[in-house]
């Protein structure tokens, strides 16, 4: 084949449809892989107060628009008044191993007695509050002014522990591991508790447009435009209705 055949064929390989879409992927900078440890086991449990500090570098890394980021005030009146509801995925790390990521500086030991130090590091995390809404609102995304106080006064702001809707207000993977199945994991394994807890008859949550087919695959239903306002508002509602009591009792 000559040059002008040559050139001639890598010119109409590439204005190919079919090879377009044979080649739809992103080859990620080398300084922006994240260097995970060959052995990630990444598990679940509630978050706590002592969790503070790497919910809010999470959710700082996670969310490029600050106006879209929980304040470190509500996620402490959150994990306070309801870390049962809040949930994080987090896998055991070495220090000096050569994993880095947002929340490495805040991982806490794992065990006192392990030789190497271990630490266990957040890699996402769901943070919700209960409401008597059916829909997420810009009430319950606030904050009582008195919520430390020992005899706070009665308040449609923030967490309604008689609610029966628990509004998911974050649910964020750190950026390296967007994309690797670690944000399914931590929704699956937050529903399945929730549905097994009984203490809600649905979840809701606000999402923009480019995010509602992925709750759609967990199961999530969306029920139309939401009327919240919080980031600048443009926001759609989704939902998803947890067990009754005796589907809970015949299925598990």
């Amino acid at each position: 084949m000559s040059s002008q055949q040559e050139e001639a064929a890598a010119a109409a390989a590439a204005a190919s449809p079919s090879t377009d879409r044979q080649r739809q992927f992103v080859i990620v900078p080398e300084s922006q892989q994240v260097k995970a440890p060959t052995n990630l086991h990444p598990y679940t449990r509630p978050l706590t107060i002592s969790d503070l500090d790497s919910c809010v570098a999470l959710e700082n890394a996670a969310f490029t628009n600050p106006e879209e980021r929980a304040t470190r005030e509500k996620f402490r009146y959150r994990l306070t008044k309801c870390g049962e509801l809040c949930y994080g995925i987090f896998c055991t790390v070495v220090p000096g191993s050569g994993f880095e990521i947002e929340t490495i500086a805040t991982g806490k030991p794992v065990e006192s007695s392990r030789r190497n130090g271990a630490i266990s590091v957040l890699l996402g995390h769901v943070i919700s509050t209960k409401t008597n809404d059916s829909v997420a609102t810009d009430n319950s995304m606030g904050v009582p002014e008195d919520w430390e106080s020992t005899s706070p006064k009665p308040s449609r702001l923030g967490h309604q522990e008689e609610g029966r809707t628990i509004v998911l207000h974050s649910v964020a993977v750190l950026p390296g591991f967007q994309g690797r199945g670690i944000g399914r994991v931590l929704m699956m394994s937050y529903m399945q508790h929730m549905n097994g807890a009984g203490i809600a008859d649905r979840l809701s949550l606000i999402a923009h447009d480019h995010k509602t087919s992925w709750y759609e695959k967990l199961g999530f239903t969306n029920t139309g435009k939401s009327e919240a306002t919080f980031g600048g508002g443009n926001w759609i509602n989704m939902g998803f209705h947890l067990k009754t009591l005796e589907a809970r009792t015949a299925y598990g």
